[in-house]
């Protein structure tokens, strides 16, 4: 049935083609509300960046427009971003469940400048917002307290699942909630969007349980001290290792910046069970017998300067590896992230360590729902159009596949990137005006400050190396002396005194010819460029090249 009212668009600020970035944006008679606001952590390729961000620069345009956000659950890659998201948008409401609002809190107090209002909601309210009717449904992912999201708007239902699976036996007892889920469908689904992680992965995803059985024999047979690495977010798998280190007659130390914060977050607010004598600090660990201690830490994706990482380069201050010592490392490989896992594996076997992890184990299972488990969950939400969300591209096609096997119409299924836009309108879906969606890095105290150019600047540092030349000149810019030339990371120290001593020689002779007229610019560019033929001639290296022009 035709309606009066604008089309209803969802545009995509991340999280499509990538792990991570998830943001979202649904736009109902102007207004705009926000489905996760998430970041993406860098790899080796970004040199020095500390966090990655959507480019939410469209949307500031429109800053009196933006109405709230939801956050599906406590992960980073969803939340991540809120609390720069938040300079932007001081005073937001901000809707998520308790645990998720606790995180977020506790995230918050790291950014005292920012201001939020954090707003809780429970799987089953139904709450209006502005002119956004939202319906929260309960799903099991692998932190508790998830969400799906349904936006009721005058085009029709959009139904966002957040990141899922359906575990039937939770940690929690707590599922998907399939009827939940069925009852939205029954009224009529017109767009859905749904994690499309494991999309490529056929069959069902274990239950979390099982992890716990493997957890138990693991730490009932090793014999020195238990190292067990897991995403601080991972409230089941740790509430599963603190059960079996308790079983096994073991104390609990928990170390690294976030599993130190959150643990305490998740206890008081009724997610995680232990009592306060079955935890020791750092500094008892090593009062204790090796076989009576279990530490719960972060690391897991083989960051430089985590818990785990310091362990297996054998640099960390109070945990020293020795042998007869097992590391269970309790969590998933993120993509581009194998390198960093590897180098941390094969580190903590030279410390004498032996490391039980999923290659060998059953030591994680994924909090995404897996192929044929989206083969149901379609069946039970009965879209009548879908976009694949949350996966890089591989995922997102695998996964309108599926759809279409499920029997979406072939039209009605969209693949689309980051920057792009859908349309609802009347119960049908259209591709909309593209916009401008890209990444933002935090570099230090700089948001923003670190572009490509820097960026293919400092690729070229690491792998060309410096020249630095420094050029004294008089006051009629008549140079004085011959120039300095300095290098490092192009050639190896012992060889540079004849080639830096030719290399100040050529960049001498070239400004004496030159007819500057008095330019220091233009006698800059000219000893850059010689530098530049210099050693590529020489070592055939294109080496990053800066020339200092100083007035005497």
């Amino acid at each position: 049935m035709a309606t009066e009212s604008p089309p209803v668009t969802v545009s995509f600020y991340g999280g499509l083609g990538e792990i991570g970035a998830n943001m979202a944006a649904v736009e109902v008679d102007g207004k705009i509300l926000l489905i996760d606001v998430g970041l993406i952590f860098p790899d080796a390729e970004h040199f020095g960046v500390d966090l990655i961000l959507p480019d939410w620069s469209e949307l500031i345009k429109r800053s009196d427009d933006v109405h709230a956000a939801v956050i599906t659950h406590g992960h980073e890659d969803h939340m991540g971003a809120l609390p720069f998201f938040l300079r932007d948008f001081p005073d937001l409401p901000v809707y998520g469940t308790r645990l998720t609002l606790g995180l977020i809190e506790a995230k918050l107090t790291e950014h005292p400048d920012v201001r939020a209002d954090l707003r809780e909601v429970e799987p089953g309210d139904r709450i209006d917002s502005g002119p956004f009717d939202l319906e929260f449904v309960g799903v099991s992912h692998s932190i508790p307290d998830g969400l799906a999201t349904a936006v009721h708007t005058p085009h029709g239902t959009i139904l966002h699942s957040g990141d899922f699976k359906l575990d039937q036996t939770p940690i929690d007892g707590r599922t998907t909630d399939i009827p939940h889920l069925a009852a939205i469908g029954d009224e009529g689904v017109s767009l859905l969007l749904a994690d499309s992680t494991n999309a490529d992965s056929p069959g069902f995803v274990p239950s979390e349980r099982s992890v716990g059985a493997t957890m138990h024999q693991v730490f009932a047979q090793a014999t020195g001290r238990i190292i067990c690495t897991t995403f601080a977010s991972h409230v089941h798998r740790v509430q599963q290792a603190i059960d079996a280190a308790t079983d096994a007659g073991r104390k609990v130390c928990f170390v690294g910046r976030s599993m130190v914060r959150n643990m305490p977050i998740a206890r008081e607010l009724g997610y995680l069970n232990y009592d306060d004598d079955q935890i020791i600090d750092m500094a008892a660990v090593p009062e204790r017998p090796r076989d009576e201690v279990a530490i719960i830490c972060t690391g897991s994706q083989g960051e430089p300067f985590a818990a785990l990482s310091l362990m297996a380069a054998g640099r960390h201050k109070q945990v020293q590896l020795e042998v007869g010592d097992t590391v269970v490392m309790a969590s998933s490989v993120i993509p581009g992230n194998e390198s960093a896992i590897y180098k941390s594996i094969n580190g903590l076997f030279r410390q004498g360590a032996q490391v039980v992890h999923k290659g060998i184990a059953p030591v994680h299972v994924s909090g995404h729902a897996a192929g044929d488990e989206l083969k149901f969950f379609h069946n039970v939400v009965r879209a009548d159009g879908f976009v694949p969300v949350h996966g890089e591209y591989r995922h997102l096609v695998r996964h309108a596949e599926i759809a279409r096997e499920c029997g979406t119409p072939d039209d009605q299924v969209f693949v689309v990137s980051d920057g792009e836009r859908i349309v609802l309108e009347d119960g049908r879906l259209r591709r909309g005006e593209p916009f401008r969606a890209g990444r933002v890095f935090v570099d230090g105290l700089g948001v923003g400050d670190v572009g490509n150019a820097v960026l293919r600047h400092r690729e070229q540092l690491s792998s060309e190396g410096v020249c630095v030349a420094v050029v004294v000149v008089d006051e009629q810019s008549q140079i004085v002396g011959e120039p300095a030339v300095t290098q490092t990371g192009i050639i190896y120290e012992p060889e540079q005194s004849t080639l830096l001593e030719k290399a100040s020689r050529q960049v001498g002779e070239e400004l004496e010819r030159a007819d500057h007229a008095g330019d220091p610019a233009q006698l800059r560019r000219l000893a850059v460029q010689t530098l530049a033929r210099f050693w590529r001639d020489e070592v055939g290296r294109r080496p990053v090249i800066h020339a200092e022009i100083v007035e005497v």
